[in-house]
């Protein structure tokens, strides 16, 4: 499915930080450049502590993006932390109502996830333009990728390595493990059962991620999964030789699981990485010779 045409309202939220010191001009000429109209949150520039606006305001600023019809995807502005605070403030009745993707990477899990345990709304992972545009050029991959999500109807992948060979389809689920645990003994985590379990991560000590998956196998529905789609671990260092590394963690973390599994696909905070769907069903093949996500 496609969830935006050229000349589309899109609106940029800020759910965790905010503007600061960065510049939002290369945001606006990158979508200028697509054809699309942002209307800005007015809490870009707001400042409470880490955050971009106290959690209300932050929230309301969402409430009314997803309210105005004409506006048909949410950016959100970039990472940090933060937006599991706001969710206590979000109108789900009105979000339920207006459905709109989501797009965003990072701290965004939280929101994406929460979103769609509540009210089945769907995300995308794997842009935010402050991260992708400011500094630096966007790498033609996850340019590519990103357009394909918004504008293009049908999307197949080819990345990563296959750890357990099969086939399954449900909805993709999941994002930055570290963020997608804050939801976890909330109302905002969403069921595992028959899902695709999507996961990266960035500057966490491995005994930390090894913690963190443990914990993860422990919430109801893990072993009615689909799937597991495993990006990358950027920075992520051995303290101690104890620890393991990251293989060792994603060895135990999915032993005994009778489920096909990605490792080593191209998501995550690395420049070149590929678009995927939160709250979407989609299908995963996993053999030795190659690894797709289609949707």
């Amino acid at each position: 499915m496609s969830f935006l045409k050229a000349g589309d309202k899109i609106g940029i939220i800020a759910p965790s930080v905010g503007l600061k010191e960065k510049d939002l001009a290369p945001t606006l000429a990158f979508f200028k450049k697509l054809n699309l109209t942002p209307i800005l949150a007015s809490n870009l520039n707001s400042s409470y502590r880490y955050m971009a606006g106290t959690d209300k305001e932050r929230a309301l600023n969402i409430n009314k993006m997803f309210e105005d019809s004409s506006i048909k995807a949410l950016f959100c502005l970039r990472g940090g932390a933060g937006a599991t605070r706001m969710l206590d403030y979000l109108d789900y009745e009105i979000i339920r109502n207006n459905l709109k993707p989501v797009v965003g990477l990072s701290d965004s899990t939280a929101l994406q996830n929460a979103l769609y345990a509540k009210t089945k709304n769907p995300s995308l992972t794997g842009f935010l333009p402050l991260y992708d545009l400011n500094d630096k050029t966007i790498a033609p991959q996850t340019e590519a990728s990103l357009l394909s999500a918004l504008f293009e109807n049908n999307h197949l992948i080819t990345s990563g390595t296959s750890l357990h060979e099969g086939t399954a389809e449900g909805v993709i689920i999941g994002g930055c493990l570290s963020v997608l645990l804050y939801l976890c003994g909330t109302p905002y985590f969403p069921d595992l059962s028959g899902k695709i379990l999507l996961l990266e991560d960035i500057e966490e000590k491995t005994y930390k991620i090894d913690l963190m998956l443990n914990q993860l196998k422990q919430q109801k529905g893990f072993n009615a999964l689909k799937g597991i789609i495993i990006g990358q671990f950027t920075d992520c260092p051995v303290v101690d030789p104890e620890d393991g590394t990251i293989n060792d963690c994603i060895k135990d973390f999915t032993k005994n699981l009778n489920i096909p599994i990605i490792t080593d696909f191209a998501y995550g905070h690395i420049p070149a990485r590929h678009i995927l769907p939160i709250g979407l069903t989609a299908k995963i093949s996993a053999t030795p010779e190659t690894c797709t996500i289609s949707w």
